[in-house]
């Protein structure tokens, strides 16, 4: 009885931190040509096919595309202790309250508790964007999601 197949081998090209899918944080890894051979009792005896490049996780050995390469580690959404010790920095540089009360509020702030600290920042004077409807700190021209000349107003 003959016994052949294929089987892929890998050559190691290039060592590497990454952002894994897979493990959800940085990871080292390895870039590996893979290609493919035709086996006779299970040894690898010619090359088939065409080689291609794959990156594996060296943690979890999970193999990816070489795209993964190029993904951004997602970004950690702010604590509310970072919230509300950055909250004079984040009005001043245009993040609009609502959004503030949103992050506070999924943090398990109490909605009155959350406005009651941006009043203590930037008081009752707001500017408001006539297209989105989002309110800012009185002395934000512009608007951070639309980019649309703020109406100087108090409300």
């Amino acid at each position: 009885m003959i016994i052949f197949g294929a089987n892929t081998r890998y050559k190691t090209l290039h060592k590497g931190h990454f952002y894994c899918p897979n493990c959800m944080t940085e990871r080292p890894y390895e870039l590996k040509e893979a290609r493919p051979y035709f086996t006779l009792y299970f040894l690898p005896v010619f090359p088939i096919g065409k080689p291609r490049e794959v990156v594996q996780c060296a943690h979890c050995q999970m193999i990816f595309d070489t795209t993964v390469l190029s993904m951004e580690k997602p970004k950690r959404p702010m604590s509310l202790a970072d919230i509300l010790n950055h909250l004079d920095d984040l009005l001043a540089s245009g993040t609009p309250v609502e959004y503030l009360v949103r992050d506070m509020t999924a943090a398990d702030l109490e909605r009155e508790v959350a406005l009651r600290a941006i009043r203590d920042v930037i008081g009752d004077a707001r500017v408001e964007c006539p297209d989105c409807h989002l309110s800012y700190a009185s002395d934000i021209t512009t608007c951070s999601v639309c980019g649309r000349s703020l109406e100087h107003h108090a409300d």
